[in-house]
């Protein structure tokens, strides 16, 4: 007999790893006194629409690091594979319980609270299978992926591919017929695509170190209008991370 007063599980899965290739460590780097990872975890845990918050790291003693961190932020912790990112994030939402995941990659220490509440919103509003609101136009580094554990499942017995064990949600995106999905259209103020808020080489950490010591003193879950607003004003800033490659997740 179905519950009408059932709440679904919404937890915000954060991968996390301190053997990235291009920047180790980064999601410990300092800013203003805090570690970016702690920022992250800060930001989401004011989300209204999110249960709880998994940090999703992996086996890798190197890894131990974030036992004690998720302690003190008062978040959940999972330890699974390093290298099948999508089979991690998958049991770490069944080991909690959980019937929706918002994903938000550690590299993104500046995550918007309100976009996030909203994509959340309209994720429940739409009965979806997967929705992002990463891909028209907003800054990288501000988006966030939804999408129900029993959908990341049946992607998962549905691919062979490594690409997909890495990247999550490839498989999701590239079977539209299998899964139904959005792609949340952002508002004209917000599409700078050309902008990157994430966290994957130095010279990003030097641009994000530069809009939190200007922003965040006044304002901790500062946005992203706040942020653009800013950057348009200082072009040089916007210059710093511009020649960088990104090649994906964690």
């Amino acid at each position: 007999m179905k519950d009408n007063n059932y709440k679904p599980k919404v937890a915000a899965i954060v991968e996390v790893r301190m053997t990235s290739s291009r920047l180790p460590g980064k999601h410990l780097l300092e800013s203003n006194g805090l570690p970016m990872v702690s920022r992250l975890v800060r930001r989401i845990r004011s989300i209204e629409s999110i249960d709880l918050v998994v940090l999703a790291t992996t086996q890798n003693p190197s890894d131990d690091v974030f036992i004690s961190l998720a302690e003190k932020e008062g978040v959940a912790l999972y330890r699974g594979s390093e290298s099948d990112v999508m089979g991690r994030v998958l049991q770490a939402a069944i080991h909690f319980s959980v019937d929706i995941i918002c994903e938000i990659t550690g590299d993104c220490p500046l995550i918007d609270v309100d976009l996030t509440n909203e994509a959340i919103k309209n994720f429940f509003e739409s009965q979806l299978d997967y929705l992002n609101n990463g891909t028209t136009g907003l800054p990288d580094g501000l988006g966030c992926q939804i999408f129900l554990t029993k959908s990341l499942e049946t992607s998962y017995n549905l691919t062979n591919k490594a690409l997909d064990f890495e990247h999550v949600t490839a498989h999701i995106i590239r079977n539209p017929l299998i899964f139904n999905s959005s792609y949340t259209q952002v508002p004209d103020w917000l599409v700078w695509p050309t902008l990157s808020l994430s966290l994957d080489e130095e010279a990003d950490f030097f641009l994000l170190n530069e809009i939190i010591s200007v922003e965040e003193n006044s304002d901790f879950l500062f946005g992203a209008r706040k942020i653009i607003d800013f950057l348009r004003t200082r072009p040089d800033l916007v210059q710093m991370n511009q020649k960088v490659v990104r090649r994906g997740y964690e």
